[in-house]
């Protein structure tokens, strides 16, 4: 019992560098929870700024420059190359505009092609809703003409039935009310956290424990080694459950009361991994890093695992040879679980439990080479 309550005393003094990734995370989560119930019922069209030169200058083009300028800002620059390329640059003006010469006469031939000039800083969304607003006003001119209209005819025509506006709201459809998006997000980004926490936790405690002089010490003493290792293996596993339970209590309280169905499934995978990030804890303890080594290892395991498994970037848009890496790696079935729970893949009972196990299988064996290499070093400091 004294190896016992020695082990939390050392934990104490641990704790506290596990609470900054403790007390982020848990953060985020709740922001990420309560964000999502804001009202959702206004839909706004975004808003660009423009500045229009009119080549042409027929009543045609003054047309679509003012129905440009009731759905969006119009600013006046001066026609010159360092003037307009700072105002894209810094922002001032989305999207530089260039209606050319016999933009009319081209329209009113059918000849819908090369009858602007647009530029913008990036290709990004600016120039994917300018090009959108233009092909969707010459479409319908084209329509119209297309009926018998004249041109200035199919301009009114077309502007009219451009302008009317739909009421749109937003509709919020929970696909699976067992498994919500919040909870998807929150198990997602739980192994990384559960790394952080076990690996700046752990070591350091074990490590401490594990000195040789106190060993040493126990040896001469009346407590046993396998009494030591039992009391050892106590705190872990009391302090490895107690982490594990602390997340899956935030994990209620975001997905509104006890878990139901899917969510017990993702509670499960969870424990798995807790189990697995805590066995890699130990292992790596046995080798004795330092402090700034056990941090480093951290940040390799943690940032590893959550780019080349998905945690952080999705399965789908890594490349083959990232995944044919990321199968040797625990976290890859983690995330295979939790992608078949939110319904990104097809989800088969059979399939959940075999990637459970192989998650399992990653726990044992890095318990069982760490209970080996303890077992080696203690008979060679007794030999010594």
């Amino acid at each position: 019992m004294q190896i016992f309550k020695a082990f939390f005393k050392v934990l104490k003094k641990s704790i506290p560098s596990s609470l900054i990734y403790i007390i982020i995370f848990l953060s985020i989560s709740l922001v990420f929870a309560f964000s999502g119930q804001e009202d959702k019922t206004v839909f706004e069209q975004t808003e660009l700024i423009f500045c229009i030169f009119d080549q042409d200058d027929s009543a045609e083009s003054r047309s679509l420059v003012s129905y440009i300028g009731k759905q969006h800002e119009l600013v006046d620059l001066e026609q010159d190359e360092d003037i307009l390329l700072d105002a894209l640059y810094y922002e001032r003006v989305n999207c530089i505009l260039l209606i050319k010469s016999g933009y009319a006469k081209q329209l009113a031939a059918g000849n819908t092609e090369n009858l602007f000039e647009r530029y913008t800083m990036h290709a990004g969304y600016a120039d994917i809703l300018t090009e959108q607003l233009l092909d969707q006003y010459v479409a319908s001119v084209s329509a119209y003409l297309a009926e018998g209209c004249l041109l200035p005819e199919a301009v009114q025509k077309a502007e009219t039935a451009l302008s009317v506006q739909a009421d749109v709201t937003y509709a919020d459809f929970e696909a699976d009310t067992e498994y919500p998006t919040v909870l998807f997000f929150f198990f997602q980004y739980l192994p990384y956290i559960l790394i952080s926490v076990l690996f700046n936790t752990l070591c350091p405690v074990l490590l401490t424990m594990n000195r040789n002089d106190i060993r040493f010490r126990t040896d001469c003493s009346g407590i046993r080694p396998a009494s030591y290792l039992l009391w050892n293996s106590a705190g872990s596993v009391l302090f490895i459950i107690g982490i594990w339970l602390l997340f899956m209590g935030v994990g209620m309280i975001l997905y509104g009361g006890l878990y139901v169905g899917k969510a017990w499934i993702a509670a499960l995978n969870s424990f798995v991994f807790t189990l697995v990030s805590a066995s890699w804890a130990i292992l790596f303890s046995c080798f004795s890093p330092g402090e700034n080594t056990i941090n480093l290892i951290t940040q390799v395991i943690g940032l590893g695992m959550s780019f080349f498994c998905g945690i952080f970037v999705e399965q789908s848009l890594l490349g083959s040879g990232v995944l044919a890496v990321a199968r040797f790696l625990p976290a890859y079935w983690y995330v295979r679980i939790n992608n078949m729970l939110s319904g990104n893949e097809p989800f088969r009972s059979e399939n959940v439990l075999v990637f459970l196990l192989i998650e399992t299988a990653f726990a044992v064996v890095a318990g069982m080479l760490a209970l080996l290499i303890g077992k080696f070093r203690y008979r060679r400091l007794s030999a010594e």
